[in-house]
């Protein structure tokens, strides 16, 4: 069976963004892309780059650069068509998006890792998401750099019912426990992201990923 998991091009996401400093209060934009139904929001100070449609860059939608090398980007993958009967039973479903998680994490997480040339990969937190509007799934990561500061690489990966892609919302930051209103904002946005017909949720929040880590 073909798993519908998104492919190479999201390793363009370890494309570090530009320092912009953080700010005690933030006003907050929405974000909304109605060609492939989903929304977030972000702080009116951080750089919005929406991309053409094309040859060079087909597959990147937008990229959002955040504080101290932080950054998101939104990434949709043409994928074979997700049918909302083939996850009505809560077994199947279960199955499935579990298989999908982890193709995610050697398809993707993984290559990163190796691209970055970081020592470890730990995954952290992953979760189902998935609801009426499509399937939806959370995976968390973090590399162990030599001589730098390890990076957390974390994405919701969404396949909205009865269409041919999905929408890939990935985060790349530098881990600093101790920058807690930076995090809490990159949570903020991160949680934000949702499916247009999706209601608003806390799901999904950034956490370190857990100690023991998976074989690469």
């Amino acid at each position: 069976m073909r798993l519908l998991v998104p492919a190479c091009s999201l390793l363009i996401v370890l494309i570090l963004a530009a320092f912009q400093p953080a700010h005690a209060q933030q006003n907050f934009q929405e974000y909304y892309d109605r060609e492939y139904g989903y929304l977030f929001k972000y702080p009116a100070t951080w750089k919005l780059q929406p991309l053409p449609e094309g040859d060079a860059g087909k597959d990147i939608r937008l990229t959002l650069q955040g504080p101290n090398n932080s950054s998101f980007m939104v990434i949709i993958d043409r994928t074979l068509t997700v049918k909302k009967t083939e996850f009505e039973n809560p077994a199947d479903r279960t199955q499935r998006v579990g298989e999908m998680m982890q193709q995610t994490i050697t398809q993707i997480y993984q290559s990163i890792s190796a691209n970055i040339k970081a020592l470890d990969m730990k995954v952290g937190e992953r979760r189902d998401l998935s609801n009426d509007v499509g399937v939806k799934y959370y995976v968390a990561t973090f590399h162990t750099m030599k001589g730098g500061k390890p990076i957390i690489v974390a994405g919701i990966h969404a396949f909205p019912f009865d269409r041919d892609y999905s929408i890939n919302f990935t985060m790349t930051s530098f881990w600093n426990p101790s920058a807690t209103q930076e995090n809490e904002m990159l949570t903020e946005v991160f949680n934000s992201f949702r499916l247009m017909g999706e209601p608003p949720t806390s799901s999904g929040a950034v956490k370190p990923p857990a100690d023991k880590p998976e074989s690469r």
